[in-house]
């Protein structure tokens, strides 16, 4: 797995992770644990797609 470097894990429930989120330090959004883009983009089973965001190509 090659999960993109400026992507953090905050967790916000003492049970399970319903209410977490990722959080991209490179442009401050904030993500639920689901969404496509932490599935596909940042945090894909394979690959390193991190590479290929905008925001990363902008900024790293």
């Amino acid at each position: 797995m090659a999960r993109c470097p400026h992507l953090d894990y905050e967790s916000n429930s003492s049970w399970g992770n319903s209410n977490d989120k990722y959080i991209c330090n490179l442009c401050g959004k904030k993500m639920d644990t689901d969404d496509s883009i932490v599935k596909h983009t940042c945090n894909p089973d394979y690959g390193d797609e991190y590479k290929e965001c905008s925001i990363y190509k902008d900024k790293s």
